[in-house]
């Protein structure tokens, strides 16, 4: 009784075809409120990305049978981050809005995004390329894994 709900701007999720992430960001100056807000958006989604790509390689690992399976994880694990960090620096922003205070400072929202083909596929060229790896990747098996993770975080972020 009393509660009012609260509309924040730029809520996207994830879904199977994006990363996504958001954040929002005080002060009182404009250029550091935006900075920030992004800054940190991207941060959540490498994180959202990474947290994702660890499930995907466990599960591939454990359905494979592959004997060294923390090698596979840790590949998988080195390489997405990797290509994480080489995709934020191109991300998508979707939604970008900023508010100013009755205080006079700046608040930032952001929406910040990236394809899950621009993962997959640079996860999937490197593991291909790795001669030691070469003879436990399965790439369609890897897609199918890919794929079901990515529809139970779309599930997951739309509860």
């Amino acid at each position: 009784v009393g509660d009012v709900e609260i509309k924040i701007p730029c809520d996207v999720r994830s879904d199977k075809n994006f990363f996504r992430a958001t954040m929002n960001y005080e002060s009182p100056n404009l250029a550091s409120s935006k900075e920030n807000a992004l800054m940190q958006a991207k941060s959540r989604l490498s994180g959202l990305i990474q947290t994702q790509m660890k499930s995907v390689a466990e599960r591939y690992a454990v359905d494979r049978n592959i004997n060294g399976k923390s090698g596979f994880n840790e590949k998988v694990e080195r390489t997405t981050r990797e290509i994480v960090n080489e995709a934020l620096f191109d991300v998508a922003i979707p939604c970008e809005k900023q508010f100013q205070k009755a205080n006079g400072n700046y608040n930032t929202f952001v929406a910040v995004e990236c394809s899950k083909e621009t993962i997959y596929n640079g996860v999937e060229k490197s593991l291909s390329n790795d001669a030691k790896l070469r003879q436990d990747y399965d790439q369609q098996k890897f897609r199918d894994v890919f794929e079901e993770e990515m529809e139970k975080l779309e599930k997951e972020q739309n509860k």
